[in-house]
């Protein structure tokens, strides 16, 4: 699991520099990058009382609900306007409706995004994409303040035994 939190950072950073290149100028340079993202993994089970509850754990097994929750922080002294935060759906899950992010685009690819639910043509037809090929999800934020943070999420389910890293 540390390996994918690993590799899902380097991916949520890069996507949100390269949104970036074009929407900060004359920043004064320093040792952070525009924008930090930091992602988190909680385990969501039922609470004694039937309600959903939220553990950050580090590790997760088959079956098992996660929420991945992405928290973008602009480290600069400007507003960044249309910022990307990008949400990746590791292979090992599958992407869960009932927690559809409002204004969430999804991607089968990671590179292009439409509206959700994804469509695709089969037999000339206009047909739903199965869930468990969402590989990623993506807001738009119109502007982020300086110093300021906005956190995404979504939730899915571990549905193999390859989380072990």
């Amino acid at each position: 699991m540390a390996y994918l939190n690993n590799m899902y950072k380097k991916c949520l950073l890069g996507t949100a520099v390269l949104v970036l290149a074009g929407s900060v100028f004359a920043e004064p340079k320093t040792t952070k990058e525009p924008v930090s993202v930091e992602l988190k993994t909680f385990l969501i089970s039922a609470g004694t009382d039937g309600k959903p509850t939220s553990k950050l754990v580090t590790k997760v097994k088959p079956n098992d609900v996660i929420e991945y929750r992405a928290t973008y922080t602009n480290n600069t002294t400007a507003k960044i306007k249309n910022l990307a935060a990008t949400l990746p759906i590791p292979v090992e899950t599958q992407f869960l409706a009932k927690s559809q992010p409002e204004n969430a685009e999804a991607s089968t690819d990671g590179t292009h995004f439409a509206p959700m639910p994804l469509k695709r043509k089969e037999s000339n037809q206009m047909v739903n994409v199965p869930l468990k090929d969402y590989r990623a999800l993506r807001w738009t934020i119109a502007e982020l303040p300086a110093g300021k943070s906005v956190t995404v999420s979504a939730q899915t389910r571990v549905n193999s035994e390859k989380t072990s890293n």
